[in-house]
């Protein structure tokens, strides 16, 4: 009897002390890969977690850059010291989507050597096999990166 109580408090005790979230999201939604796309390139540097919330396609495309370092400074265009990613919930369309298809915005707010800068970015989704999976990253082309 002792043995099982011990066992139902070990379990309790590493359920506690589970990973907090990264988002704000519902898990599974396309505004939750987005930010788990994100959090996995700029937050844990993992290159082979956002590739694997990622089309073929858009994987083999990130592969091409080598390290999460280069695929945020090169092919997403911002470079972050610190940062935190939030989908846009400012207006009215938090997200278009449309059977298979989302489109996704997000805040991103962070510093780079010393200065604060605020992006903005679309992500378009894709429902493959049940999974939404990154397919594309789009600029705004209405905002320029904020840095003050």
């Amino acid at each position: 009897m002792k043995m099982i109580l011990l066992i139902l408090l070990s379990v309790t005790l590493l359920c506690a002390c589970k990973e907090k979230p990264t988002s704000n999201t519902h898990w599974g939604t396309p505004e939750h890969i987005a930010t788990e796309f994100f959090h996995a390139l700029y937050n844990d540097k993992d290159l082979e977690k956002a590739k694997s919330l990622s089309t073929d396609e858009f994987a083999a495309l990130l592969d091409s850059y080598v390290t999460p370092r280069q695929v945020g400074r090169t092919l997403m265009n911002m470079s972050y010291d610190t940062v935190t990613i939030e989908v846009n919930r400012s207006g009215q369309n938090l997200r278009q989507q449309y059977d298979a298809n989302a489109d996704i915005t997000l805040v991103f707010s962070g510093e780079r050597d010393g200065k604060k800068m605020d992006n903005l970015r679309t992500v378009s989704l894709v429902k493959k096999s049940g999974k939404w999976l990154v397919t594309e990253v789009k600029v705004d082309p209405f905002s320029s990166t904020a840095t003050y």
